[in-house]
C-alpha cells in the first residue's frame, strides 16, 4: 500500500477541500459529478533492455521479459462551485495494474501497481485576466517490483501546488505565467535502500505567449530548481545536490473536427553534481480523427534525443524524468459498443531510461479495454 505519509497527506488535503468549500457553498447547493468514467482491460507486453550499462541492487536480470497485465482505473471531477466569475472543483484519477511477468533468471515476478492523483482547482475571473490555483497529492505503490528491463517507477508520495495568471489579450496575444512547487518522498526497501536518495523538493516558474482561435500557437519558457537533501556532493561548501533546469518550447493546436497538437521542447539540466547534467530535445504530437463505422483513431507520439555532458554509468535521474525524456508512441482505435460503453484496442511502444542514467529499456504492448461512463 501507499506509505503512511501519503495517507496522512491525502487525508489532510481532503479536510482542506471541505474546509475551503463549506464557507462558499450554500447549504442547499448540490455537488456535481462530471466526466466520471471507469476503464478496465488486459494487455500483453514485451520488454528489452541494455543491461550492460546498468548496476542494480538485485541479482536477477535478463535481456528481455514478457508480461500479461490486467488493469482497472477510475477518474472524474467533483464540481463544488461553478459560475461565470469563479469555480472550484476536485479532479481524481486512480487505478491498479496487476502483472504476471516471465523471463527472469531466478524467478517470475507478479508486481502490483497502485496509483492515485487528487487535485483541487480554483479559478477566479479578474478584470484583467483569469487567476487559477491548484493543490494536490499523488502516490504510487509497487509491490514485488521486478528488475529491469520490466521497469516500474518506485513507490512514492508527492504533494504539489501551483498558481497562475492568464491575462486578457493584448493586441491578440495572450500572456500567461505560473509558479509551482512540489515535494516527493520515495519508499525504500531492504533490496533498494538507495531509493531514499531520490527524495526531492522543487520550485519553478513558466511564462508563455499565445495567439489564435480555432488554431493556436504558444511559445513558452520555464525554469526549475530542485534539491536532493539526501544526495551528497563531497563538497563541504556545497554539500547537497541541487539541479537547475531551463525549458524552451513551442506548441501548435488545431481544434475542429480533427484535433491536432504538435510541439517542440528543449530541456537543459545543470547541477552541482556533474553526473546528471544533460541536454534534451523532444518532438510531441497528438492526433484525434473520426473514421468510418463510428471508429475514432487517437495517435500520441513523443520522440526525444538526449545527451549527457559527462559520461557516467551511475547518473541518478529525477524519478519521472525518465518518462519526461522518453520516446513514446500510442495508437488507440475506439468505438462505442453500447450506450455509455466504448471499447478500444491500443498499441504502444516506449523507449525510456530507468532511474540510472543512460540505461534504456524498450516496451511493446497490445491491449484491449472497455470504458464505461455512468
Amino acid at each position: 500500500m501507499v506509505s503512511s505519509r501519503f495517507r496522512s497527506s491525502a487525508s489532510a488535503f481532503l479536510v482542506f477541500v471541505f474546509a475551503a468549500v463549506a464557507p462558499t457553498t450554500p447549504a442547499a447547493a448540490q455537488v456535481i459529478w462530471r466526466n466520471v468514467s471507469f476503464t478496465g482491460g488486459v494487455s500483453v507486453e514485451g520488454y528489452q533492455g541494455n543491461l550492460a550499462a546498468v548496476t542494480v541492487p538485485l541479482v536477477d536480470s535478463t535481456e528481455s521479459a514478457a508480461a500479461a497485465a490486467g488493469e482497472f482505473a477510475g477518474r472524474g471531477q467533483l464540481v463544488f462551485l461553478e459560475g461565470a466569475e469563479r469555480g472550484l472543483g476536485l479532479t481524481f484519477d486512480g487505478g491498479m495494474r496487476q502483472f504476471a511477468a516471465t523471463g527472469f533468471e531466478i524467478r517470475d515476478y507478479a508486481p502490483r501497481e497502485w496509483v492515485g492523483t487528487v487535485d483541487l482547482r480554483f479559478r477566479q475571473n479578474l478584470r484583467w485576466g483569469l487567476l487559477q490555483a491548484s493543490a494536490g497529492t499523488q502516490g504510487r505503490s509497487v509491490s514485488d517490483r521486478p528488475p529491469i528491463p520490466l521497469y516500474l517507477q518506485p513507490s512514492f508520495a508527492e504533494a504539489h501546488g501551483a498558481i497562475g495568471l492568464r491575462l486578457e489579450p493584448i493586441r491578440s496575444v495572450r500572456f500567461d505565467a505560473e509558479v509551482m512547487g512540489e515535494t516527493a518522498d520515495y519508499s525504500s526497501s531492504e533490496f533498494a535502500p538507495l531509493l531514499n536518495l531520490l527524495d526531492r523538493r522543487s520550485v519553478g516558474a513558466e511564462v508563455g505567449a499565445a495567439w489564435g482561435a480555432a488554431w493556436q500557437v504558444r511559445f513558452f519558457t520555464g525554469v526549475q530548481g530542485t534539491s536532493y537533501e539526501r544526495q551528497g556532493t563531497n563538497d563541504p561548501m556545497d554539500p547537497f545536490r541541487t539541479d537547475k533546469t531551463l525549458r524552451l518550447g513551442a506548441e501548435w493546436e488545431l481544434s475542429r473536427t480533427v484535433l491536432a497538437q504538435f510541439g517542440v521542447e528543449g530541456t537543459f539540466n545543470r547541477s552541482n553534481s556533474k553526473r546528471p547534467e544533460y541536454d534534451a530535445v523532444s518532438l510531441r504530437g497528438v492526433l484525434a480523427v473520426p473514421m468510418f463505422w463510428e471508429l475514432n483513431a487517437n495517435l500520441f507520439g513523443v520522440v526525444t534525443g538526449k545527451r549527457y555532458l559527462a559520461d557516467s554509468e551511475f547518473a541518478r535521474l529525477v524519478p519521472g524524468e525518465e518518462a519526461d525524456n522518453a520516446s513514446v508512441v500510442y495508437l488507440s482505435l475506439l468505438r462505442p459498443v453500447a450506450p455509455n460503453l466504448d471499447a478500444s484496442v491500443r498499441l504502444g511502444w516506449t523507449r525510456a531510461e530507468t532511474d540510472l542514467g543512460d540505461s534504456y529499456y524498450r516496451r511493446y504492448g497490445l491491449g484491449v479495454f472497455l470504458h464505461y461512463r455512468p
